[in-house]
């Protein structure tokens, strides 16, 4: 039942773009932004209330704060980007599986590559942090899509 609500609101969707764009794989696309710019907002907005607002050390503000955003991201994913559904619990877990080791992929990437390019090369760090920022979301996408939700044939 949840499908076809999302459907209905991905049709009015389609219906604000110009013709030319108005495929699944764009409506996806707009989906997972909208749902990644959700995330973003989550993640910043809980971890300024638990360290602005409330005075909780940074680091377990951030832990939560990433914890429960990746989780909305997963969700969102799932009901609004990619419109799965698991036929049974062992498929439902191995999405989640897939998704979280997606994102811990992406992470050290992120991490990673930040070390790397900034603290070791000396690279400028507000650039080097946009550029990845940028390539840790067009791989969230890619995996999400090839392998954490991709539909299944047949």
């Amino acid at each position: 039942m949840p499908e076809k609500k999302n459907n209905i609101w991905a049709e009015r969707l389609l219906r604000l773009l110009p013709k030319r764009l108005r495929t699944p794989n764009i409506l996806e696309f707009i989906r997972y932004a909208v749902i990644g710019t959700l995330t973003f907002l989550l993640n910043n907005g809980l971890f300024n209330l638990l360290h602005s607002a409330l005075h909780w050390e940074e680091n377990l503000s951030n832990v939560i704060s990433v914890f429960v955003s990746v989780v909305f991201a997963y969700l969102g994913s799932k009901w609004f980007v990619f419109l799965t559904h698991c036929k049974d619990k062992r498929a439902l877990l191995r999405e989640a599986f897939s998704f979280f080791s997606a994102r811990a992929v992406t992470m050290v990437i992120e991490i990673g590559g930040l070390y790397l390019l900034v603290t070791r090369a000396g690279l400028p760090a507000v650039w080097i942090k946009l550029g990845l920022t940028v390539l840790v979301i067009l791989l969230n996408y890619i995996f999400s899509k090839l392998f954490v939700f991709r539909k299944i044939l047949g």
